[in-house]
């Protein structure tokens, strides 16, 4: 499966925002730049689901790399937001809408702010984003037919956490099957094992041992019955 990739410019607050968020779950890598060239470069290169540039960082070049990328008919549908700084002048932003970006956010970077923005160019739902914390049983195959055991400890619309002691490698894909809670029928799904909580490196300290997992082939049933759930989940936050 092809890697999801954000070019971005760097800076410290913005990618500590990116690493706590829906986009380090879904394992998007960073590919930071350095210029407006290195940037309109990277983006060229790596085909990201979204480019973010920071003005305060790369002045001009910000807004040139835009333009770049909005003036090239392969480039030109990769989502562009920028990042305005700190008390400046309210013209800017018309600067920037006129370079063809397709969001701005000003500074101070305030999370929730900067992630519905984000959100919103790639077409997903910030509610949706959200993993929300359940806690239930399910069996799953390997390729080799072998079935294990787990607790789903979170769950969205994409995918869900796995706590288990069968680990597999990332990429590999698993046959699951489960029954949501107030829900009769179990259903099954194939997944794609995201990313890998190991006890002796746990990538993070708050779950246990277990995997991150992607629904994939998924059919419109499952889909169905999984918004649903996941809907009611939302409303009750």
């Amino acid at each position: 499966m092809p890697t999801k990739k954000i070019v971005l410019s760097h800076d410290a607050t913005l990618l500590a925002i990116l690493k706590n968020s829906y986009f380090q779950r879904e394992c998007f890598e960073m590919v930071l730049v350095k210029d407006g060239q290195t940037g309109f470069q990277a983006v060229e290169a790596e085909a990201p689901t979204l480019a973010i540039f920071d003005i305060a960082l790369l002045g001009e070049q910000a807004l040139e790399c835009c333009r770049s990328i909005k003036n090239d008919p392969f480039l030109t549908k990769t989502p562009v937001l920028l990042i305005l700084p700190e008390n400046v002048d309210e013209d800017m932003a018309d600067v920037c809408w006129n370079a063809g970006t397709d969001a701005v956010v000003h500074r101070p970077l305030e999370a929730k702010r900067f992630l519905d923005a984000a959100f919103g160019l790639i077409g997903i739902s910030c509610r949706l984003a959200m993993r929300f914390p359940v806690s239930f049983k399910l069996k799953f195959l390997d390729n080799k037919h072998k079935q294990h055991v787990g607790i789903c400890t979170n769950i969205n619309v994409e995918g869900m956490y796995l706590a288990t002691e069968a680990l597999f490698p990332v990429d590999t894909k698993l046959s699951i099957e489960f029954t949501l809670p107030g829900f009769q029928s179990p259903i099954s799904v194939t997944v794609r094992v995201a990313w890998v909580n190991h006890p002796e490196w746990l990538k993070k300290n708050t779950l246990p041992c277990g995997m991150g997992l992607e629904f994939i082939n998924s059919s419109s049933a499952f889909k169905k019955i999984l918004q649903g759930y996941v809907n009611d989940l939302a409303s009750q936050e």
